[in-house]
């Protein structure tokens, strides 16, 4: 069974390649100076409110919807469209790098699974009924890809789905419509959602080399969910792929306040010092390490 996923954590291969565990000690970060150090780019779109943008209901999605039996119940109209979309076979293409808006989802069948969880809590949205989107819990897989550079990186990748409330019950809907995965699940807020959407949107410019996007995105990014250790880690990728390391040091150190167990910001902070002939700063063993956590993004 291939695991539908999406991309949230992103460090280089070999981080770890002495095997010796590193001792973080907790680091005061100024993080309003880190981002502002973020530059803005022109020809990034940001619609307000920016929560809109992975949900917004297109004109194509608003007339699908209007086809179905629009004097039915809420919940009478959206099991017809869901039913609808299974006779028509409506699949996402699976491209775990090309993450889409509801939007897009609908007219390019194509993205990941926040792209199809977005489709659907849209749709579900759109006939008046109440849905949100879950995080699975279990340990992330990873992948591994070539950036720009010719370098292996290695990213850490979670499933998300959506939920429906149909009142005296909900419904958990997974991407293309596959059986449940019996792991317990946790509610997110459309902000992190959308701040994970735009996460994936800021590595994928990160892959094509055009970092400074990236980093616009990100920050934004982190104005909608400023508590993820996982967007910090993403922001000190991006800054290490400008080759600003102490700024990248900073991020790392900041996603490693707010979780000591995210793994892939422990050995991208390794990763710098060993960079800045920090070395002996990554020899100590570590203290209190928590190994076999589904957050961690440890294998």
């Amino acid at each position: 069974m291939r695991w539908v996923a999406i991309l949230i954590t992103i460090f280089q291969i070999g981080c770890a390649g002495n095997g010796l565990k590193f001792n973080y000690t907790p680091v005061e970060v100024d993080t309003t100076y880190l981002l502002q150090q973020v530059k803005p780019v022109s020809g990034i779109a940001r619609p307000q409110p920016q929560s809109q943008t992975l949900l917004a209901v297109s004109p194509e999605m608003r007339e699908f919807v209007n086809s179905i039996d629009p004097t039915a119940s809420p919940n009478r109209r959206f099991r017809k469209i869901l039913r609808t979309l299974k006779l028509e076979n409506f699949q996402l293409e699976y491209d775990l790098g090309h993450t889409t808006n509801a939007a897009e989802a609908f007219s390019e069948q194509r993205g990941n699974c926040i792209s199809f969880a977005a489709l659907i809590v849209a749709l579900a949205r759109e006939v008046g009924l109440e849905a949100n989107f879950n995080r699975v819990e279990t340990r992330p897989q990873r992948v591994t890809v070539r950036n720009t550079s010719g370098r292996e990186v290695q990213q850490n990748v979670l499933h998300i789905n959506a939920e429906v409330s149909f009142g005296w019950s909900t419904q958990i809907i997974e991407f293309n419509f596959r059986p449940r995965y019996n792991y317990p699940h946790t509610r997110l807020s459309d902000a992190a959602v959308q701040a994970l959407y735009l996460n994936n949107l800021a590595l994928g410019y990160a892959t094509t080399g055009e970092q400074d996007k990236g980093l616009s995105l990100m920050r934004e990014a982190l104005t909608l969910a400023p508590g993820s250790s996982t967007l910090w880690n993403s922001l000190g990728y991006l800054y290490r792929q400008h080759n600003r390391l102490a700024l990248a040091e900073s991020s790392y150190n900041q996603a490693l306040n707010l979780d000591r167990n995210n793994e892939a910001a422990r050995q991208n902070l390794k990763r710098v010092y060993e960079l800045n002939d920090r070395a002996s700063l990554s020899s100590s063993p570590e203290v209190g390490a928590q190994n076999n956590n589904p957050a961690t993004g440890e294998s």
